[in-house]
């Protein structure tokens, strides 16, 4: 809170501290009545410049002091000085520096929390770690200091929330007895109390004024619309606008045909009599001022570069009438768009003693056409309203029927009826949402042959792939001990066989001993043969690398003969992205995991749809009811499908649903970390060739995995159980079904 000086506290104290008599006599009563008159101006309507020179004169004078200045914060947040008195003489610039040390004790008392009131004896420093900024590491920080012969006081002054307003400074002479210089500091804090309470009484006017003036819009604002009578608008505008503009009279002309005006209201006239030669010639201003253009203003002198029309009609009007301020200004709506048109109303404000400053009135009237504009234009527009008699009957009805009140009491009655028929009896195509991914019709996951370690991806993604190309690496130490196994018995049988053939070549062998090496021979090379079967079978079957025993790939698998695919060779493309490398790459995997997803993006796509559990009833109902569903060539059922792209938020596009499509199975979502209920998973057919050209996907928009939302059509169901189905659902649910 500021400080609230409620009495004289410094005159007391001085009494207590100085010695008895002088001090006391000399300042007590000076410093009492200095706080009563600033208690006395703090009330006042001053503007800030008078009322800080009277503030300050008041404040030096009561205690003698020879100088003094007061410095306000500006809108930038610096200080700046607002009056001064001798400030000059006290020798801030006598020495080196001595205005920037001033400058700094400015500073700390302005920025200091809470503030506080400072004193500094003549050539006096502010102690280290008063508030200051830290020196700097080569000292060229300015210390705040007094390096004047005087003592100096400073008093802050302040918000009620101990805002830094600004700062009062006085300078004393440092020749009067030590013990008083505390009483003037109290006094000067006190005093700065007084000039805190100038600005919270100021806020506080302004803030009162600003308040009631934005009343008295709002209800001008609010009066001017309560009709559309161009007559009764115009008088209104006229006679409220006059007390806001605060002029002698305000005139308001409404142009209805190309060129004429008519005066429809003159504020404090209860009737416009336009024979009158007043009003004719006041016509003639206006229809000359709105085919110019301009606002016309009069300040006691002619311009002389008006246009003749308007310079000539001007004259006219001050023989009739001798206003010192005269404006004329045409106020145009936001609807008029043609700027070559004259403006469909206009204002004329005279004041007969305007102020020396004529603007706030000016600006007032700115203000009174800013919100009668669209009044008047409204009005006007009413007014040319042709075929009246056609909404005439419609008010009659509403008069015979009672009031506006039953008027729409019985509208709104028959609106209801009409809306509970048509959502009875009107058809509605039924739609069901759900979410899907696009993906290519032929969808192919490569598989490893055996449990192995993933050593390598031979594929990228988005490569094209043929029918047999390796796609993964992998590596297997139980393959390779059984591989290795059956080439050390292969080649033990090969060398048993070679033995043997060089035995059987000696021919003074004895035939005994050839029977058994014969037997022996043939059993190696039976040996061989099923061994080297053993060891194709694996290279075939497991994709082996026999210089690398152990090493296996997986390859891409052929395509589906029975899909549609386009004309030449097709090449598989690898779908998935570099996430799974860094997923499956050096992980064991066993022949059950996916290793890869390869498509044919060149054939036909479809869209994998979630259907989520409580839109599966109405799908599976109107496969099995005849007339809710179609039927193609082939006999097959289908329901329509509208197709949203997330990358085409706003086209359109037909797909279709086949019941053979169509899930049979629920399964848990784990896709959508929002969503915790089943989903029935069914795939929709695109660009089919009995779709229509114009309702086909673009072939640059088949992304695997693009977001799509879709609406399966349903059949048509009566239009309010289309539009709020799910509410029934819910009432029946946990309404009827619980009883």
């Amino acid at each position: 809170m500021t400080p609230t000086p409620t009495k004289p506290e410094a005159a007391a104290s001085m009494s207590d501290k100085a010695d008895k008599g002088s001090p006391r006599d000399r300042y007590g009563r000076p410093i009492e009545e200095a706080f009563e008159a600033a208690s006395k101006l703090a009330g006042s309507n001053l503007p800030p410049a008078d009322f800080y020179q009277q503030f300050l004169n008041r404040t030096l004078s009561a205690i003698e002091a020879p100088a003094g200045a007061v410095w306000l914060r500006t809108p930038q947040g610096f200080l700046q000085i607002a009056c001064q008195k001798d400030l000059d003489k006290v020798g801030l610039d006598n020495r080196r520096g001595g205005r920037q040390c001033h400058n700094e004790v400015l500073r700390q008392v302005f920025t200091s929390a809470p503030p506080r009131p400072l004193m500094l004896a003549p050539n006096d420093r502010l102690a280290p770690g008063a508030g200051g900024p830290p020196p700097t590491p080569d000292g060229a920080s300015v210390p705040a200091a007094n390096l004047t012969d005087y003592f100096a006081l400073f008093a802050p002054i302040v918000t009620p929330e101990k805002q830094a307003l600004g700062v009062l400074e006085v300078f004393q002479d440092p020749s009067l007895d030590p013990r008083i210089y505390p009483t003037f500091l109290n006094y000067a804090f006190q005093m700065a109390g007084y000039a805190s309470q100038y600005h919270q009484f100021s806020n506080a006017r302004a803030a009162s004024g600003v308040e009631r003036t934005f009343s008295q819009v709002e209800t001008f604002a609010r009066l001017v619309h309560t009709t559309l009578s161009p007559t009764e608008v115009a008088y209104h505008v006229a006679n409220e606008g006059r007390k806001l503009a605060e002029c002698d009279r305000l005139c308001v002309g409404v142009r209805h045909a190309r060129k004429k005006v008519t005066v429809e209201a003159v504020s404090g006239a209860d009737v416009v009599e336009k024979a009158s030669t007043h009003v004719r010639r006041l016509r003639r201003l206006m229809e000359a001022v709105l085919q110019w253009g301009e606002t016309l203003t009069f300040k006691g002198e002619k311009d002389p570069g008006l246009p003749p029309d308007v310079s000539h009609t001007l004259d006219e009007y001050l023989a009739e009438s001798q206003p010192k301020l005269l404006v004329v200004q045409p106020i145009r709506d936001e609807r008029e768009k043609d700027q070559s048109k004259p403006a469909r109303s206009v204002l004329v404000l005279e004041s007969f003693n305007p102020p020396d400053d004529p603007e706030p009135m000016i600006q007032r009237l700115d203000v009174v056409a800013k919100h009668a504009a669209p009044a008047l234009y409204n009005a006007a527009e009413m007014k040319r309203v042709p075929l009246k008699f056609l909404w005439w009957p419609l008010a009659k009805v509403q008069e015979g029927v009672g009031g506006k009140g039953r008027f729409y009491a019985a509208a709104a009655a028959v609106g209801l009826a009409l809306s509970t028929a048509a959502m009875i009896l009107v058809p509605y195509p039924l739609r069901m949402d759900a979410k899907g991914h696009m993906q290519p019709d032929e969808i192919n996951k490569v598989y490893a042959k055996a449990e192995g370690q993933v050593r390598a991806l031979l594929a990228k993604p988005g490569q094209k792939l043929l029918p047999g190309d390796p796609v993964v690496e992998l590596y297997s130490e139980q393959i390779k001990g059984e591989y290795e196994a059956l080439q050390g018995k292969l080649r033990e049988n090969q060398a048993t066989e070679r033995s043997a053939a060089q035995m059987l070549a000696d021919a003074r062998l004895p035939s005994e001993r050839r029977l058994e090496i014969q037997t022996k021979q043939d059993l190696a090379r039976l040996t061989v043969q099923s061994t080297t079967k053993t060891l194709q079978f694996m290279e075939r079957e497991y994709n082996l690398d026999p210089n690398r025993p152990g090493y296996f790939l997986a390859k891409a698998d052929q395509f589906d003969p029975k899909l549609r695919r386009p004309a030449g060779a097709s090449k598989w493309t690898v779908l998935d992205d570099d996430r799974t490398r860094e997923a499956i790459l050096g992980r064991t995997v066993r022949p059950s995991e996916p290793l890869l997803r390869l498509g044919n993006v060149e054939g036909t796509w479809q869209i994998e749809l979630k259907v989520p559990q409580r839109n599966v009833g109405q799908i599976a109902r109107a496969f099995e009811k005849p007339g809710m569903h179609k039927v193609d060539a082939a006999g097959r059922k289908y329901l329509d499908v509208d197709v949203l792209l997330a990358s085409m938020a706003d086209d359109r596009f037909l797909g279709r649903l086949y019941q053979d499509d169509f899930g049979a199975e629920a399964v848990p979502n784990k896709d959508e970390h929002d969503e915790n209920e089943p989903v029935v998973t069914a795939y929709v057919k695109m660009n089919l060739d009995d779709i229509p050209e114009d309702q086909r996907v673009p072939r640059e928009q088949f992304v695997t995995g693009l977001e799509v939302r879709t609406r399966v059509r349903c059949g048509d169901h009566a239009l309010g159980y289309s539009l709020f189905h799910g509410v029934w659902e819910w009432f029946y649910e946990k309404v009827v079904f619980f009883f």
